[in-house]
């Protein structure tokens, strides 16, 4: 019997992501969870969903774990979203509502998700996400689990410079000459450096608790010298934009098969052979 990959994540590891702004394309291809479950000869268990914020990921990868016979789990992989998205349940008797999806381990629970007004501040957002860091960190090792967990995509600085609006959005209003496509971002302190720098020194605050061998990327923001997996895969380091080749549309930035396919060989690579916990991943 193969062993487990248990992963979670947002629109970038959802297996049936489709995209809005170009849906004529076809996005069945593997992404990078499959292709890398392959790679390690393991049964993939994708949690994944399009706009999900890390209380979701958290969430469902601790019922993953929960739910699944320790000693079939093989790996289990944390790819983070964007620390504003805030993620919330309900019960429901029939399934309705745009971001809202089945839960895969509580029947009649729905997921929702917002991207945008999450109660609180950056500040807080950020320690929530940097708690999540080390509470799946010591849920993994409590079990003796082999695990990794890095940024997927950029934590905080999407959100700093103007969150981009919903992706159906944009699409729909790519004629509308006064649309703003990006949130306006209302600094906390003076400024947004000094937001920036704040941040930057809660990073550095709980970079102790943090098993760094199993965090790809950490800490996960160039300015402190770490990435994230979308960074160091799909942008390039001289013009910091992202290569068209990898992507699904000029106007849709989310990976392509090829996109996938150099996440996963990414991964791959930073996943070695070793022994973890005591077992190998």
């Amino acid at each position: 019997m193969k062993k487990k990959l248990i992963v979670s994540g947002c629109s970038f590891t959802d297996k049936e992501f489709v995209s809005a702004f170009s849906p004529e394309i076809d996005c069945s291809f593997p992404k990078w969870p499959e292709i890398l479950a392959d790679k390690l000869d393991m049964e993939v268990v994708n949690l994944a969903f399009c706009g999900a914020g890390n209380e979701y990921i958290y969430s469902t990868l601790l019922d993953g774990i929960m739910n699944t016979p320790k000693e079939e789990i093989g790996l289990v992989l944390a790819a983070w979203s964007q620390a504003q998205r805030e993620d919330y349940q309900k019960y429901v008797k029939n399934a309705s509502g745009q971001f809202s999806y089945d839960d895969k381990f509580n029947k009649k629970m729905r997921w929702h998700n917002i991207r945008h007004n999450r109660q609180g501040d950056i500040f807080y957002w950020m320690i929530d996400t940097l708690r999540k860091y080390i509470s799946f960190q010591q849920l993994c090792k409590s079990y003796n689990i082999p695990y990794r967990q890095f940024q997927m995509i950029p934590a905080f600085e999407g959100y700093l410079h103007g969150l981009m609006k919903l992706d159906q959005e944009i699409f729909d209003n790519l004629d509308n000459q006064d649309f703003n496509a990006k949130y306006e971002y209302k600094p906390i302190l003076r400024d947004r450096d000094e937001d920036k720098k704040k941040i930057l020194e809660l990073y550095l605050r709980y970079q102790e608790y943090i098993d760094e061998e199993c965090f790809i990327g950490w800490p996960p923001t160039k300015v402190l010298g770490g990435h994230c997996i979308e960074h160091a895969t799909m942008h390039s380091r001289k013009i910091d934009a992202v290569y068209p080749d990898l992507v699904v549309s000029p106007h849709d930035m989310h990976p392509n098969k090829k996109g996938h396919e150099k996440i996963a060989e990414y991964l791959y690579t930073k996943i070695t052979l070793r022994n973890l916990n005591g077992q190998l991943v």
